[in-house]
């Protein structure tokens, strides 16, 4: 969603997940507005809730997809830091091992 500021005249972008998380904001807490801030001047500029639910119909049901991605999401960061930790903890006992030294000859390579 394109919006100007109205103090800089500059325009940015709110994102479609930025969108979804106001609308859902809006929709908890009861408000009317949601302040976007301008990524130049830094300033909050005031976003109707008809305006965003405008641009947004469908939202409830985007909110919903989304909050499932993130937790499918979630669950295989969760998955992948364990097999992170794993491999570590095997790679710090295989260094903990010491390596057998060979007494006598080396073998020649051939």
């Amino acid at each position: 969603m394109q919006l100007r500021c109205s103090y800089c005249h500059n325009m940015f972008a709110l994102s479609r997940e930025a969108a979804l998380v106001a609308l859902h904001t809006m929709e908890s807490e009861n408000l009317q507005h949601y302040d976007a801030h301008c990524l130049s001047c830094r300033r909050a500029n005031t976003v109707a809730r008809d305006r965003l639910e405008r641009a947004y119909p469908n939202w409830q049901a985007e909110y919903k997809t989304m909050m499932k991605e993130a937790a499918k999401a979630e669950k295989e960061q969760a998955a992948l830091e364990k097999k992170a930790a794993e491999a570590k903890k095997e790679k710090s006992e295989a260094k903990k091992k010491p390596k057998r030294k060979s007494h006598g000859k080396k073998s020649k390579a051939k």
